[in-house]
């Protein structure tokens, strides 16, 4: 393990008392396999990081006692301690909630790291006082005035298999806080599986370790105990393992006489005594300083995956889209067939009808004999629609159907292909979100949108376009009115269908009226760059709706990754912990 060149730089860094980083900071939307470990380590930092703070300054060596239920831990507690401080009995457990043994100066209570616990003291001096279970949530201080004790806390804790899950969190907690550990099983409990896991966790954390089997007979020696583990992958020192037999009257006592017993006493004070507690307490805040290097720097690497994996996902989604936009493109181009386009000639042709020579004699002689009707009111001249109007009035006969079915087969993709399988990750659940799909309402007030801005550009393109035709022109193909006219028709024959064939629309349309006038050919040609224009922002606009629920889908995401400014503070914070 890596530790600094001088010791006391492990001492250097002043923490502050909490984890300067939130989960709402530190986000991970779950697309790479390093997810789950992000989240273990948002759990265990904050703690790892108070308990560092708590233990920064405090020469107060932690000696934790972890076992199984029904291995007599309060047991060996208790005759360590010389008094009956922890419950115990046939009754299992006994233990419900730590008991800390500390002295009455002993700096256990002042800014506790575990919110989740209660600090409560009492004074065990007092002859009323009887053996504590203790309560879950409660950490019991038990005071004493012995002074060849002030440098340590002893602390008796609930059975690491407790059904209890709070039982098993604390132990957890404490284990963090501890400098040392007297790990106690029994004949009965050595081989089973949590308590193991535990033992092989302590060991590889290289943390002081006294193990104790318990009640055991005499056919049992510790050198086949420590030939399991061995096999297991725990192995023990000789001079840190001790068989203790059963005792079944006043246990505590009895053992306190036992040979085996009181050599693990001296063991243990040899270990962690006052003389040797600086060392200790030395040597864990260089492990807990290394702890949180190593953490660190795991926490920055898996989130620059996540973040990394974050961009791919997005050119993935991204060709989703693409792939949806061009099904949607042939499909309105298939609905553009030979009706349409006929339509579209005829339409076109009896607009330009009205526009030949005798049309100015007609029109005049129309005045004439409507004039006495409109007179008597019997006949009301019809108002002429403004340009604004007839564009308007085309948005309503655009089919929304094709882009909601768009819309809604973007959706399905990225179930499909870009789903975290993890239906527990913020990703997974954001995906199926309903709030996460654009409506039919909001499809419809896009659509709309998209045309109102397509009818002011429209409305302008066409008024510059038209200043440049001559005004002395009195008939022929290009009055203004004419060509807004075969525009509008050409436009609303296609709207909805094919649209990217309006140009050869209008070119098959207005080619036969063409003439070889100069102002002729530059009115034709101004009005195919209008229809091309119009052609792509037509189809802007219709995609837009289906960009919409894409860019809801990367907002989503991005909303799911952590910063790139808390990603720059965790970068500090893993070079500040890399000075010491």
């Amino acid at each position: 393990m890596q530790t600094p060149s001088d010791p006391k730089k492990a001492n250097n860094l002043q923490p502050q008392q909490r984890f300067p980083f939130s989960r709402e900071k530190i986000k991970c939307p779950g697309l790479t396999a390093g997810a789950k470990e992000v989240n273990r380590l948002l759990e265990q930092m904050p703690k790892r990081w108070a308990v560092y703070a708590y233990k920064h300054s405090r020469e107060l060596l932690w000696v934790v006692f972890v076992g199984g239920t029904g291995t007599g831990k309060s047991t060996i507690y208790n005759a360590l301690c010389e008094k009956p401080l922890s419950e115990t009995g046939v009754e299992r457990p006994k233990t419900f909630g730590p008991i800390v043994y500390a002295h009455r100066n002993a700096p256990v209570a002042a800014d506790f790291p575990f919110d989740s616990m209660t600090v409560t003291s009492r004074s065990p001096e007092d002859e009323l006082l009887s053996p504590q279970a203790g309560t879950a949530g409660d950490l019991v201080i038990l005071q004493h005035a012995h002074e060849d004790l002030a440098h340590i806390a002893l602390v008796d804790t609930p059975d690491l298999d407790s059904l209890e899950v709070r039982n098993r969190e604390i132990v957890e907690d404490l284990y963090l806080l501890s400098d040392a550990v007297v790990f106690v099983t029994s004949q009965e409990k050595y081989a089973d599986e949590v308590p193991f896991q535990f033992l092989k966790r302590i060991h590889q954390d290289g943390k002081i370790c006294f193990l104790l089997l318990n009640k055991a007979e005499d056919v049992l020696t510790s050198r086949e105990v420590a030939v399991s583990f061995r096999e297991q992958g725990v192995d023990f020192a000789q001079s840190r393992f001790w068989v203790l037999p059963y005792v079944p009257l006043r246990p505590s006592e009895q053992l306190r006489e036992n040979q085996h017993f009181k050599d693990f006493v001296t063991a243990f004070f040899t270990e962690v005594g006052g003389n040797r507690a600086p060392v200790v307490l030395q040597n864990e805040r260089i492990r807990r300083i290394n702890k949180l290097k190593e953490q660190t720097r795991l926490l920055v690497d898996l989130l620059g995956k996540e973040r990394q994996a974050a961009k791919g996902w997005t050119a993935q989604l991204e060709t989703l889209f693409q792939a949806v936009c061009r099904d949607l493109l042939e499909q309105q181009a298939k609905h553009f067939d030979e009706e349409s386009r006929d339509y579209l000639q005829e339409e076109i042709r009896r607009l330009f009808s009205k526009y030949d020579v005798l049309g100015k004699p007609r029109r005049f002689i129309s005045q004439l004999v409507l004039s006495p009707l409109r007179l008597l009111g019997l006949w009301s001249q019809r108002r002429q629609e403004s340009h604004t109007d007839a564009l308007l009035r085309i948005r309503e006969r655009i089919d929304l159907t094709p882009i909601q079915a768009a819309v809604e087969k973007l959706n399905r993709a990225v179930l499909e292909n870009l789903s975290p399988a993890d239906e527990q990750s913020p990703l997974y659940r954001l995906l199926r979100n309903p709030e996460m799909k654009v409506s039919d309402e909001e499809i419809k007030a896009k659509v709309w949108e998209e045309q109102d801005k397509l009818a002011v550009w429209l409305e302008s393109t066409f008024r510059q376009m038209a200043q440049g035709i001559p005004k002395g022109k009195e008939w022929g193909i290009y009055s203004t009115s004419i060509l807004w006219g075969a525009l509008i028709v050409s436009f609303e024959a296609a709207i909805g269908g094919g649209i990217t064939l309006l140009e050869a629309a209008l070119d098959s349309a207005l080619a036969p009226f063409v003439t070889k006038g100069a102002v002729e050919l530059f009115a034709y040609q101004e009005l195919q760059k209008i229809a091309r224009e119009l052609a792509i922002r037509y189809q802007d606009g219709v995609l837009s709706v289906v960009r919409l629920q894409e860019d809801r889908y990367k907002q989503g995401l991005q909303s799911l990754l952590t910063s790139q400014q808390a990603m720059d503070d965790l970068d500090a914070l893993q070079r500040s912990l890399a000075k010491v």
